[in-house]
């Protein structure tokens, strides 16, 4: 067991077992172990979408800048991305911006939400040099809902912290995290949920249900300043468009499957994002919410092949890699299917581009 799972072993021997979501929330943002506030991990172990082709910031760019035009160009518009990654994405995005829509980055000012300190290093260095109004902070907050608010969150709910209940044949019972012979497992709370899931009666025993009340909250808090002061969010990630029983949650260290509990912040933990419940917060907050469709029908309905298509002309010799890292962003049995994509924007607001081929 590494130094953070002995913190987290001592922290329930105090405590007793602890929920899969405080132990995800430890390994991430434990201040000496955790995976995101002690050490670098985007492109360890994975590599994301604007890092695979410029073509899917360019996109998103795009998105704000029809979004923003269609809603009469409100002033003093605020772009926020979540979770940046190495800052990438915004500069692909903003790259957009400068030629679709030079007056928003007159106007805009943009914010990157980023808990990383190595991380927001990372950014700082890759936009140091654009043309447009840039600062950080490490959490979205009270501060960001005074203005038409634009969101980009391109993977980032699915590390959000969960919660894990399985049917038992005494009721649906928390999955905790305690030690047994000086090892982290599995186990279950004592005594089953008050209120057990929704349509949960025809489960098995042995079903497993996931929550992410953290992200929940955070869909609705963007739904609600965006309800009331406009502008629009894109929510892009790996999971499911309808809520449904099963077990997600994983571990990647060095591009392979790890085990969960094995070493605790040396490993980056995710799990499927329930894109249902996502458009649930949304709506509840005021606001409308759109899709989930498939990251393939949402690129292509934006206009990627086309994108693509200039590209190659403008490079030639590097035609073959161009196309290959588009395909991977939108090939069914790569990137384009797995992934998906929510938007809320106002109730009063002309449709959000992008969701015309999912009806």
């Amino acid at each position: 067991m590494n130094a953070l799972g002995q913190r987290i072993a001592e922290l329930i021997a105090v405590n007793g077992p602890i929920s899969v979501a405080q132990f995800m929330t430890l390994c991430q943002f434990d201040p000496q172990g955790g995976s995101y506030t002690a050490r670098q991990t985007i492109g360890r172990d994975f590599i994301t979408a604007p890092e695979i082709s410029q073509s899917f910031g360019e996109m998103l760019g795009l998105w704000v800048a029809q979004t923003w035009h269609d809603q009469g160009r409100p002033e003093n518009p605020r772009l926020v991305e979540l979770g940046p990654g190495r800052g990438t994405l915004m500069a692909d995005a903003i790259r957009a911006l400068s030629a679709a829509a030079p007056h928003f980055l007159l106007d805009a000012e943009i914010v990157l939400v980023e808990a990383s300190p190595a991380l927001a290093a990372l950014q700082k260095e890759k936009l140091g040099r654009v043309a447009a109004d840039v600062r950080w902070q490490d959490r979205f907050d009270d501060s960001l809902s005074d203005r038409p608010l634009y969101v980009i969150a391109n993977e980032f709910f699915d590390c959000l912290p969960i919660h894990q209940c399985v049917k038992t044949e005494r009721g649906w019972c928390e999955r905790m995290v305690g030690v047994a012979e000086g090892t982290l497992c599995f186990v279950l709370a004592p005594e089953p949920l008050a209120v057990p899931p929704e349509k949960s009666e025809n489960a098995p025993l042995g079903a497993v249900f996931e929550t992410a009340p953290a992200a929940t909250a955070f869909v609705q808090e963007i739904a609600r300043v965006i309800a009331a002061q406009g502008g629009g969010a894109l929510f892009i990630d790996y999971g499911y468009s309808k809520t449904a029983f099963g077990e997600t949650l994983q571990a990647i260290a060095d591009g392979k499957f790890a085990e969960i509990l094995a070493q605790p912040g040396q490993s980056d933990l995710s799990a499927h994002v329930d894109f249902g419940a996502l458009k649930g917060a949304g709506e509840a907050a005021g606001a409308k919410a759109y899709g989930p469709v498939t990251q393939c029908n949402f690129l292509a309905d934006l206009g990627i092949g086309e994108r693509g298509e200039r590209l190659i002309l403008a490079n030639p010799l590097q035609a073959r890699e161009i196309a290959t890292a588009i395909d991977r962003l939108v090939n069914p049995e790569l990137m384009g299917e797995m992934f998906k994509v929510l938007a809320v924007a106002p109730k009063t607001a002309p449709q959000v581009p992008g969701f015309g081929l999912d009806k």
